[in-house]
C-alpha cells in the first residue's frame, strides 16, 4: 500500500518565479531530506481558477499515512508559514490532500 500527499498552491502570477524557486530549493528538498517520501513531483495545474493566478501541485508518495501526519506536524506547517511570509499571505493559498493509492 502507498499513500500520496498532494499539496496544491495557488499563486499570484507576479510571485511565480519566487514561489517555484522556493518550492524546489526549500519545500521539495525538505521532503527529500526527511526520508519520509519518494517519487516527489511538482506540476503546474493547467486548469485556470482565476486569470491572475497559477496553480501548482506537489505530490509526494509514502509507504504509510504516518509519514504524512509526521510531515504535517513537524515540517509542512513551518514551510507553509515561511512561503506565506516571503510572498505575502494575500499572494498564495495552499491546501493538502492525503490519498491512498488504489492501483
Amino acid at each position: 500500500m502507498s499513500f500520496i500527499r498532494n499539496t496544491t498552491f495557488i499563486v499570484e502570477r507576479g510571485a511565480i518565479i519566487q514561489f517555484t524557486e522556493w518550492a524546489r530549493r526549500v519545500f521539495i528538498e525538505a521532503a527529500r531530506s526527511s526520508g519520509r517520501f519518494h517519487d516527489i513531483t511538482m506540476a503546474r495545474i493547467l486548469t485556470e481558477i482565476d486569470p491572475d493566478t497559477v496553480s501548482f501541485a506537489i505530490q509526494m508518495k509514502a509507504p504509510d499515512i504516518a509519514a504524512h501526519d509526521e510531515w504535517h506536524r513537524d515540517v509542512a506547517t513551518l514551510l507553509k508559514d515561511d512561503i506565506a511570509a516571503r510572498l505575502g499571505a494575500d499572494k498564495i493559498l495552499f491546501f493538502s490532500t492525503d490519498m491512498e493509492v488504489i492501483e
